[in-house]
């Protein structure tokens, strides 16, 4: 009997095989069908649906012109102005002012000696004769330039000499060079974070910090401007957003400036270092407005707040400053900066520093630790200028069209006056502090300037006069700047009345 089954199942397979049915041809079809089928199956389809498209074709009622009517369409054919009449009719036309002397706390401008609250020349080291001499026998040595990345024979020995003041000058165990200070945070950030990443930012970053932020294509979070509650906050929504979603590990960011060149503001740095330990994310601090203004020695944010430099993942800053010279640097471990000599845009393809740009760095770097005396007398009159102006901004008719608020902190070589009401309009802002300065500069030799921002500034702080401080300017020099300010103003606003 069960040799009669077998041989009865054997026939009935053999059958299905030798003359199936359609019925039985989709069940064995569906009983062997898997994801790699489908997948193959989903193919076929869209490549015999791409071969047998039709070609493009255009549109209708373009065919059959004669060259005559190409050609005169051609001509009618208005292409679309680069910068829009929008985009130029945003832009405040500035008067030109031609500088004919060397910078410092005394300046020609269109032939007339002005006193310099324009230039971050904080130390006054571009008056400094022993620099000039060093950087004339560097350039009678090396030439002025070096035409070529570090990476291809545009190393030069006084490169490594400035890396290594660096280093030591802020105690960390290596320091590398840029050639171009608005370009150093911008070739950092991106060599460190990639999409995924998280970077949490204070709102009155500078342009350069924001722009590396944006191509390295991390995700970004903007606190308030030094509030360390609204940071906090942040800091925990992400917490608790780990906690819920579980997500992969990413390198996290926070990104703030010792002392902030869009507001005068200095970063309260030992809570961002508390707020970052508790949540575990790193810290890169721009230090190019802190360094040499802050700290007994000019050493910058760390010793302002006595942090260790351990704390502080990346430390970047402009050499343009107090270092008269130019380019940019970051110091921090040495893999941090071996890392950036691979894969840092601004290092691997630009050409190097200029070397005397670098002996004047190595130069200015030795002034600072041996004359503490300048750094003391910048505070001091960074101080003054901070109460004279206070008073001059106290002193302004209330009841006129506007008036000027002072922000800025007490003791930083950068303060901004900004419009107390304003006129509605950015453009129309900009407009009124720029005829302030004008009056300022015609009527009282004091050089200001309106603080420029890119178009490309996400958040670009309000329209304000930036005046900076430099530790060559006398009592007389300050207290002059801020009647002149003063009596600009009143001038300015009676007209606008």
């Amino acid at each position: 009997m069960a040799e009669t089954s077998k041989a009865s199942v054997g026939t009935a397979e053999l059958g299905f095989l030798l003359d199936p049915t359609v019925e039985q041809l989709v069940l064995a079809l569906l009983s062997r069908i898997d994801v790699h089928f489908f997948v193959e199956a989903v193919l076929v389809i869209v490549i015999g649906y791409l071969l047998f498209q039709k070609r493009y074709k255009p549109l209708q009622g373009t065919e059959g012109l004669t060259e005559g009517e190409i050609d005169e369409l051609c001509e009618q054919w208005t292409p679309d102005p680069l910068v829009t009449k929008e985009a130029m009719e945003s832009v405040v036309k500035r008067s030109e002012r031609v500088v004919t002397s060397h910078q410092g706390c005394r300046v020609i401008i269109n032939g007339k000696e002005s006193i310099n609250f324009a230039s971050f020349d904080f130390l006054n080291m571009l008056n400094e004769e022993s620099i000039k001499d060093e950087c004339e026998q560097t350039i009678r040595k090396y030439g002025v330039g070096s035409c070529g990345p570090r990476g291809f024979y545009g190393t030069i020995d006084v490169h490594l000499d400035l890396e290594r003041e660096l280093a030591d000058f802020y105690g960390a165990e290596g320091g590398i060079i840029y050639s171009y200070d608005a370009a150093t945070a911008s070739s950092i950030i991106p060599a460190f974070l990639k999409r995924g990443d998280l970077v949490i930012r204070d709102e009155a970053i500078s342009y350069s910090l924001q722009a590396g932020i944006d191509l390295s294509r991390a995700y970004v979070k903007e606190f308030r401007h030094n509030d360390m509650a609204d940071l906090e906050s942040i800091l925990e929504i992400v917490k608790q957003a780990d906690a819920k979603n579980q997500k992969p590990l990413n390198r996290r960011f926070i990104v703030v400036e010792g002392l902030y060149q869009n507001t005068g503001m200095i970063c309260p740095l030992q809570e961002v270092v508390e707020l970052a330990k508790q949540y575990k994310f790193r810290v890169l601090l721009d230090e190019s407005m802190a360094l040499g203004t802050l700290g007994e020695t000019g050493k910058g944010s760390l010793e302002h707040w006595g942090i260790p430099a351990s704390d502080i993942t990346i430390r970047c800053g402009s050499m343009s400053n107090s270092l008269a010279s130019i380019g940019g640097f970051a110091v921090a471990d040495g893999p941090i900066i071996a890392h950036q000599r691979l894969s840092s845009t601004g290092y691997v393809f630009s050409a190097s520093l200029p070397p005397f740009n670098a002996t004047a760095a190595i130069a200015a770097l030795r002034i600072i630790r041996q004359d503490k005396e300048r750094i003391s007398k910048l505070r001091e009159n960074s101080t003054l200028a901070h109460e004279v102006l206070r008073d001059m901004t106290l002193n302004l008719d209330k009841n006129a069209c506007d008036t000027l608020w002072l922000m800025g902190d007490e003791i930083s070589p950068v303060k901004h006056l900004h419009l107390q009401q304003g006129k509605g309009t950015r453009q129309a802002d900009d407009e009124t502090l720029q005829k302030i300065c004008d009056v300022v500069l015609d009527e009282f030799n004091v050089s200001l300037v309106v603080a420029d921002y890119s178009p490309l500034q996400k958040i670009a702080p309000r329209p304000s006069i930036r005046i900076t401080i430099n530790s060559a300017q006398t009592r007389e020099d300050i207290e002059k700047c801020a009647a002149a300010i003063g009596e600009a103003a009143r001038k300015v606003f009676a007209r606008a009345a």
